[in-house]
């Protein structure tokens, strides 16, 4: 009996996923009263401040990490200090 051809055996290489569309975050709507505006830009304020202060107090324990080390102004203070 005649056989049909061989099968060519596909590659054992990763396969390439799909990327998938990225889903939109909630909308975030500004307050409308002066007052609560105020507090919005207060709270704001205050938890960049409360990052920024837990970034330095990082940089400062572990020492090798660059992306903690503060702003190029402070480096160059700093720098400028030690000479």
């Amino acid at each position: 009996m005649p056989q049909g051809k061989l099968k060519v055996s596909t590659g054992t290489g990763k396969k390439t996923k799909s990327q998938q569309q990225l889903k939109k975050g909630a909308k975030s709507f500004k307050p409308k009263r002066q007052a609560a505006r105020k507090d919005a830009q207060i709270a704001k304020k205050h938890s960049a401040a409360l990052t920024s202060a837990t970034e330095k107090l990082l940089s400062s324990r572990v020492g090798h990490l660059e992306l903690l080390k503060g702003t190029r102004r402070e480096i160059e203070k700093s720098k400028d200090k030690k000479k």
